[in-house]
């Protein structure tokens, strides 16, 4: 080692120096050694040629993740000279330590060369040679990106340099300030948690995990699935570390510590834990059912089931529940909430159901409650009282609804008493002293109840925005025909003129290469084209525009003819039947807006705010207290009784 010449570096054990270069073996070297020698390179004022870049930062942050045998890090080590050095100035590092800067451009080195001086020249112009000068002179020079790395490293950029942009950098000529070097941020892990190993816990509701580590079973209070003995139910996922990142120094970013729990005291009565290679299992015991205890966080099979207690604040509070089908045969009581899906009450409600999208079945009463299942299905098969039914998008099928507001896509009740219902397709048996707002309504019968009579509110389309609509786009397309009949008739006229006219046939003959001009003639063309330069953009800025306004007319007849469809279908099947009028009725036609919903969003509420009212006189299409009653828009009315008032 003493006899080692300045800038020399001693190569360890585990760097082998082959005719390709040097090597490196990843399992001898190991991280720390690997880079106490890259500092003791660049400490001994070296550097590596012909350095590859991505292996020099695996070895260097990586070692981890490489296999195989020894790899070539670089060509080898040479000195890195200090007017080399000088070449390269500060980065700027951002305080995070996430990202490094570097302004770059032209260099310039020193260089000495040797003169001669020459004495007086002789007789025959010859000089002598009587000594020599050293001149220095600024030369144009390169970065070079070996030494930017080692320039870097003293600068405290260790990690993450965007090799192809800083040789892309190096090899421009103008100054520019770019990235060149980027952390890697630490990639967080996973929290352990629950796979569902059995259809009765659906998968799609699986218990969370609480910040203490565990399980939140609320949803599955109750929830009672069938269960037969030695099933898996539930899989603990174990937790998942991390992956470091590096900040531009190469310090070391760690992700945080994922959460844990303990999955045995999870475990209730009736199961147990169950240990293999594939992983850790609660398991049930016995047959029976799963019951689950939000307050003690245990899921247990039991041999009895308590959903027959009924939703009240004593026994359960607010039930939403996780599973697609539930079945409750105690009473829901008032201001009590039940939410799920497919839902079946064999006794009566007084609070509210709400279904996401399911069907909802009552077996027996609903008295002021509230029923709601967008885009689902309401059937009661009992009597109904001062309740809300809405399954807007869905269907709404009663046995007795009395006092009460229906509003649905289709609906179908029985017998109607002071209702209001609203929906698309209406069909009713017996309505007294109900108001009814659809686009198809069915009613067997109808007629008042203590001097309230039935209205009637036939849906009727309001095409005045469409109609404005079309106004609209015929204007705009007899514009544009007017439009391009006054192009055509601009370009006709400058055809008129008759050296333009063949000024312009033989400009399409030369450049389709129809004839070939000799010198004189080129001049001669030349001249010609510019006696015509100012027409020729006259020419060329009219056929621009007709160009581009002819396929305008068929996109506004395509647009007026969707409009036309658009209203044809809006317009379709709407009537109103009442078969037998018992009793005040009157019917009578609501304006709606086609392009919005008529059970939801505000046009509902807006029709829903009117469904009691008379209407102006010309909307009115039978009030009477006996007849019968037919009318489908755009066909003939028909009525049996007195004239509408």
């Amino acid at each position: 080692m003493a006899d080692l010449k300045e800038g020399e570096v001693l190569l360890p054990a585990f760097v082998e120096r082959r005719a390709t270069g040097l090597f490196v073996d990843p399992v001898a070297a190991g991280e720390p050694d690997f880079l106490t020698f890259v500092e003791r390179v660049f400490a001994a004022a070296a550097r590596f040629v012909d350095l590859d870049y991505p292996a020099f930062q695996a070895l260097l942050y990586g070692q981890a993740e490489m296999q195989g045998g020894p790899v070539r890090l670089a060509a080898g080590v040479v000195p890195f000279a200090p007017e080399r050095q000088a070449l390269y100035h500060a980065v700027k590092i951002s305080p995070d330590k996430s990202k490094a800067e570097y302004l770059f451009e032209p260099v310039a080195i020193e260089v000495e060369e040797t003169v001669p001086l020459f004495g007086p020249p002789a007789d025959d112009g010859s000089a002598e040679i009587i000594g020599e000068e050293v001149r220095k002179r600024m030369e144009p020079t390169r970065l070079d990106f070996d030494e930017f790395v080692a320039a870097l490293w003293a600068k405290e950029v260790c990690f993450g340099i965007a090799e192809d942009r800083v040789r892309e950098a190096i090899q421009g000529s103008q100054a520019i300030r770019l990235e060149i070097a980027r952390a890697v941020q630490p990639k967080p892990g996973t929290d352990a948690s629950i796979e569902e190993k059995t259809a009765a816990l659906h998968r799609d509701n699986a218990p969370m995990i609480l910040p203490d580590g565990r399980m939140d079973l609320h949803h599955f209070k109750n929830r009672f699935p069938q269960i037969t003995a030695d099933v898996r139910l539930l899989k603990k996922i174990p937790r998942a570390l991390g992956k470091d990142g590096r900040n531009v120094t190469g310090a070391l970013l760690e992700p945080p510590l994922p959460k844990d729990f303990d999955l045995a005291a999870q475990a209730g009565p009736g199961t147990r834990i169950e240990r293999s290679a594939e992983g850790e299992f609660i398991v049930s015991a016995i047959d029976g059912f799963i019951n689950i205890d939000k307050q003690k966080h245990l899921i247990s099979v039991t041999e009895k089931i308590v959903s027959r207690e009924g939703v009240s604040m004593r026994t359960t509070g607010d039930v939403s529940l996780a599973g697609d089908e539930f079945e409750e045969h105690g009473e829901v009581q008032e201001r009590r909430v039940v939410e799920g899906r497919h839902m079946t009450f064999f006794s009566d409600v007084y609070g509210n159901i709400i279904s996401r999208g399911g069907r909802v079945l009552l077996k027996s009463c609903l008295a002021g409650g509230h029923i709601e299942s967008p885009g689902g299905s309401i059937t009661i098969e009992g009597r109904t009282s001062r309740a809300v039914l809405e399954a807007r998008g869905g269907d709404v099928h009663v046995e007795f609804a009395e006092s009460s507001t229906i509003v649905g896509s289709r609906v179908t009740v029985k017998h109607a008493v002071n209702c209001d219902i609203l929906g698309e397709e209406v069909s009713v048996e017996l309505s007294e002293g109900c108001a009814i707002a659809g686009k198809q309504i069915r009613i067997a019968r109808s007629g008042a109840k203590k001097d309230i009579e039935t209205i009637v509110a036939l849906l009727v389309p309001d095409f005045t925005r469409h109609n404005h609509e079309v106004a609209e786009l015929e204007e705009a397309r007899q514009q544009i025909e007017q439009r391009l009949a006054a192009l055509a008739e601009e370009q006709a006229r400058m055809l008129a003129d008759t050296g333009f006219k063949q000024y312009m046939a033989l400009a399409v003959t030369i450049a389709k290469g129809g004839a070939k001009l000799s010198a004189t003639q080129e001049a001669s063309w030349r001249q010609t084209q510019a006696t015509y330069v100012q027409q020729l953009r006259n020419w060329q800025a009219v056929q621009a525009e007709r160009e581009g306004a002819q396929a305008r007319p068929d996109q506004l007849a395509a647009e007026l003819q969707a409009l036309a469809e658009r209203k044809l279908l809006a317009g379709a099947d709407i009537f109103c039947a009442i078969e037998a009028i018992q009793g005040d009725t009157l019917v009578r036609r609501m304006a709606y807006q086609p392009d919005q919903s008529v059970v939801g969003g505000e046009q509902a509420q807006e029709l829903a705010a009117h469904l009691r009212e008379f209407g102006v006189s010309h909307d009115r299409l039978f009030w009477g207290p006996a007849g019968a009653f037919a009318w489908r828009l755009g066909g003939d009315a028909s009525a049996e009784g007195p004239p509408p008032a």
